[in-house]
């Protein structure tokens, strides 16, 4: 007879609120996402998945313009500043990059802050970063989404871009780029998809 998981006799165990999170030790924190208080566990992506990540933060970064204030982190805690009603608790996502605007240092990173959220999508990934997710951000406000599709070489194939319509809350796909991403907001930036490759 097999053995069930424990959670699946009780699986009130996945739920957790933001203080028993915030009591966890770093290392599991650095394991999970949370929504609505349901705790998803998140594999790491391939070592080619977290070059282009890093990468592509990289250029972020250094296209960054002095005025305002503005950071660029990668696989960071972004908090959700509207609790959907009827659920059981907090939610948060890691993505591969986070462009925000500065905050206060020790003040976690929440939506609201945030000006441009990039998923590099893995083998697995695609359902989650193309819908759930995409749904999940626009409710939040964020102003723009970017989805990296790899190719069977995990190598840039194309990058979607999407635009928040304040109107209805939702994305527009704007053109996809392909060999070349090119930028106007959150500020200017072009990024040739060769220098994002292994």
């Amino acid at each position: 007879m097999t053995t069930l998981p424990a959670w699946a006799n009780d699986p009130e165990m996945l739920l957790i609120t933001e203080d028993g999170y915030d009591a966890l030790p770093d290392e599991v924190q650095k394991q999970i996402e949370v929504i609505d208080g349901r705790v998803i566990f998140c594999r790491s992506g391939s070592a080619e998945h977290n070059i282009v990540a890093r990468r592509l933060a990289n250029a972020f970064e250094a296209a960054r313009p002095q005025e305002p204030c503005i950071r660029v982190v990668t696989d960071f805690e972004m908090h959700y500043q509207r609790i959907r009603p009827h659920t059981p608790g907090f939610s948060f996502r890691r993505p591969d990059v986070v462009v925000h605007k500065c905050i206060e240092r020790g003040r976690k990173l929440c939506t609201d802050s945030v000006l441009l959220v990039v998923e590099v999508v893995s083998p697995g990934s695609e359902y989650v970063d193309t819908v759930d997710k995409r749904a999940e951000y626009a409710a939040e406000g964020i102003p723009v989404y970017l989805v990296v599709h790899l190719d069977d070489e995990l190598r840039v194939k194309i990058i979607q871009e999407y635009r928040l319509d304040w109107a209805s809350a939702a994305y527009r796909r704007a053109e996809p780029h392909q060999e070349v991403l090119v930028l106007n907001e959150p500020y200017s930036l072009k990024v040739e998809f060769s220098s994002l490759d292994v």
